[in-house]
């Protein structure tokens, strides 16, 4: 006679086990027409080895499952209403830039707005143009190496955040107030073929990180891409 291998018993046992288990899952009211079963099983404690009923235990894990339901709740709600006021900070910057005529109205009511509305240190433009002197400082020469080089970073189109860059990348984007700055948003103002730079500064170190999501810093690029886009022809 061919005896099992403990291998093979193993298998059997398991097998078993997920078919007794398949069959409460499609049969949830098994214990409903044999109360006398579920009256003798018992479980472990999971603290301490106690045992407790079958009941006891998904009463426990209900209450767990119902928990994590209301942090997920609280999550998405909260969400829904930082997206909720961000969308209205768009609205207002999109309004604003729609009343301004001149280059100085646009860039100075862009300045305004986001250290106001979006609580920011330190905002910077810098657009490729024609420099004049005694001018607007945020045009820069077409071929300004440091722009350039910064525009090749952008091979998504999408945001770059995070913590602070090197030290002269910052203080060419910040000037004196480099130091007080802790982490950084840079936004192409152009999708494929940026023309220009938006950064944004703060001196709260969690505020840009690269797992954020940078929807709506794309969506305020674009607004001022577009805003700005007469005046860079």
């Amino acid at each position: 006679m061919k005896q099992k291998s403990p291998s093979s018993e193993l298998q059997t046992e398991l097998s078993w086990e997920e078919a007794i288990s398949r069959y409460l899952e499609d049969h949830p009211d098994y214990f409903q027409h044999y109360p006398e079963i579920l009256s003798r099983l018992v479980l472990s404690h999971e603290h301490g080895g106690k045992a407790v009923s079958l009941i006891e235990r998904q009463v426990r894990v209900l209450r767990e499952q119902s928990q994590a339901l209301q942090r997920q709740l609280r999550e998405l709600v909260n969400n829904a209403r930082e997206n909720d006021i961000l969308s209205g900070r768009l609205h207002r910057f999109a309004t604003a830039m729609i009343g301004c005529t001149s280059l100085d109205d646009k860039l100075d009511t862009t300045y305004d707005l986001l250290r106001q509305e979006f609580k920011l240190d330190a905002v910077v433009i810098l657009l490729q143009g024609k420099p004049v002197q005694g001018g607007r400082p945020e045009l820069v020469p077409e071929d300004d190496k440091r722009l350039n080089s910064l525009f090749e970073q952008f091979n998504s189109g999408k945001p770059i955040v995070g913590g602070k860059f090197d030290d002269s990348l910052m203080s060419y984007l910040f000037g004196g107030r480099a130091a007080e700055i802790r982490s950084v948003a840079l936004i192409p103002l152009g999708e494929k073929h940026p023309r220009g730079i938006l950064g944004l500064g703060t001196s709260d170190p969690h505020r840009f990180h690269s797992g954020m999501g940078t929807v709506f810093l794309t969506r305020l690029g674009e607004l001022l891409t577009h805003s700005l886009a007469r005046h860079q022809e």
